[in-house]
């Protein structure tokens, strides 16, 4: 089906706030328009058969609309699919959407060299915990200065600092010491970028750029992943 705004609603005329047609209104007002009136189309129809289940399928349900739009949109689809023979599917490219669901809900599509999709379920990868900066990652390549800080944490709180920084390139550092001195230090990428995630104040260190930040991550999602690995095989 193919329908477009005139062809659903021809012949009707909606009104919203200062009696504005819904019609003059931009694109995402009607896009929630249009998934409510299918919303109650699909009820409706459930209702004159109690046997027929219900699948929402929505492309992009994020496109034209205001980030907090996007969070009430998730949400209610959320409790839609709690109710009796319902499945909502969703497309999307959006980080927000992605952050409100759980892994279980999550699935990644991946293109293969003959052009075949892969549909793969998301998982933890480095961190062994539920991480949606990490899906955010793996999925939109999203590099965020909070998966940087999550990533440094869970190396510090396994004790594996010194070991990250073995055989690292250093760089040079400005720290400015509380009695407002400066002081040069000889420091890892990684180490650079939190100190300026961190100390924002200090000014006196070239910014880090977001190939640099893409670049620590990677060092600390591969030095993460070695670990797990040698843990296992250590295991008895």
């Amino acid at each position: 089906m193919n329908l477009k705004w005139q062809d659903v609603f021809k012949g009707v005329s909606i009104s919203g706030d200062d009696n504005i047609p819904i019609n003059k209104r931009g694109s995402g007002v009607k896009r929630l328009v249009l998934l409510n009136f299918f919303r109650a189309e699909a009820e409706r129809i459930s209702q004159l058969d109690e046997r027929t289940g219900i699948i929402y399928a929505i492309e992009e349900p994020e496109t034209s609309q205001h980030t907090a739009n996007q969070r009430l949109l998730i949400e209610a689809f959320k409790t839609l699919a709690l109710s009796n023979k319902t499945q909502v599917i969703l497309t999307t490219h959006s980080s927000n959407i992605v952050k409100q669901l759980k892994f279980s809900n999550l699935r990644l599509i991946n293109c293969t060299e003959n052009n075949k999709k892969d549909i793969i379920d998301v998982i933890p990868g480095q961190l062994n915990y539920p991480s949606l900066n990490e899906v955010n990652y793996v999925a939109f390549g999203e590099a965020t200065e909070e998966y940087h800080d999550e990533l440094y944490s869970y190396i510090e709180f396994q004790h594996w600092t010194e070991d990250y920084k073995f055989g690292k390139e250093k760089r040079l550092y400005k720290k400015i010491q509380k009695n407002g001195t400066v002081t040069n230090q000889q420091i890892t990428l990684t180490e650079y970028i939190r100190h300026q995630i961190h100390h924002p104040e200090n000014t006196k260190n070239k910014r880090f750029t977001s190939e640099e930040l893409k670049e620590s991550i990677n060092l600390m999602r591969e030095f993460i992943h070695s670990k797990c690995l040698n843990d296992a095989v250590e295991e008895p």
